[in-house]
């Protein structure tokens, strides 16, 4: 439940006990705090890793947060995920209420998101994006799937991607044939599912066949309180904005993969972009 100022009873007993705790179960108690969202699909050891602390202290703080075990934490945890993440229609909601602001739309936009695309940028998204690209890089062919409010970042990424990467595969426009084409999967395809808050039951199922069939899929998402998340080989966590609706932090995330894909493969890249450009000016598409 959500309490007045806005914390969960999870995170208010973090920032509650926080300054009593020692110095490195405090800094695993801050990494909590910031990283909460993605915590919940974490093994102890993948969370002392990216906290940067032993397995001896996770077991320390949970024992002083009055927890048996992990797994009784990353109840709490999930809870606290499920409350922090409304949908986007709630987000949109907000935005519309929001009449009493000081400044103009414009500003106040502009300051709400500077503030979510910092606390987007995380230690751990950093560690995950890496792991995103190696798997790319690995990949001869990468779909794409979005669906309702984030079908139209799927079809950005996809725009962008296709212009020099060597076969991209949009799979958000005809759903009915979704699974006919995970089907033809081989070992060299990958899946990246854009899939905001509210979760699409079409995407989820999507995600899981890709599974169970074991290949691989990146998840882009500012929730993880989905079951999407338990069948990503990689999860990418953006920050939702709590007073307005946004999908900035997404495109950052979306655009920083494309280009660092082409950083690392632009021996080829560079030239494909090259060509289009050429190929659009010989055909008076551009000037």
């Amino acid at each position: 439940m959500l309490t007045d100022e806005g914390h969960s009873d999870f995170l208010n007993k973090l920032l509650t006990q926080r300054e009593s705790l020692p110095k490195k179960q405090k800094n695993l108690c801050d990494y909590l705090i910031e990283n909460y969202q993605s915590i919940g699909v974490l093994t102890i050891a993948k969370l002392s890793e990216a906290a940067k602390v032993g397995t001896t202290t996770v077991m320390r703080l949970i024992k002083n947060l009055g927890y048996e075990s992990y797994s009784d934490i990353k109840k709490d945890i999930y809870d606290a995920s499920m409350q922090s993440t409304p949908s986007t229609w709630w987000h949109l909601e907000e935005s519309f209420k929001n009449t009493d602001q000081r400044d103009h739309t414009l500003k106040e936009s502009l300051k709400e998101t500077e503030t979510i695309l910092n606390q987007t940028v995380t230690y751990s998204l950093v560690n995950e994006f890496e792991r995103a690209i190696q798997l790319l890089l690995k990949a001869k062919r990468v779909s794409l799937l979005g669906l309702r409010s984030s079908k139209g970042l799927a079809i950005y990424m996809g725009h962008l991607l296709e212009e020099f990467y060597p076969d991209v595969q949009q799979l958000s426009h005809d759903t009915e044939f979704l699974f006919d084409r995970l089907l033809r999967f081989t070992d060299d395809d990958i899946l990246i599912t854009i899939g905001n808050a509210p979760s699409t039951t079409v995407g989820i199922e999507a995600m899981q066949f890709c599974y169970k069939n074991n290949k691989p899929v990146i998840l882009v998402t500012d929730h993880l309180a989905s079951p999407a998340a338990s069948y990503a080989s990689v999860n990418l966590k953006t920050k939702a904005s709590s007073k307005q609706y946004s999908v900035l932090p997404t495109i950052l995330l979306l655009e920083s993969l494309v280009i660092e894909l082409g950083r690392r493969t632009s021996e080829t890249s560079i030239t494909r972009l090259q060509e289009v450009s050429d190929m659009l000016q010989a055909k008076n598409f551009t000037q």
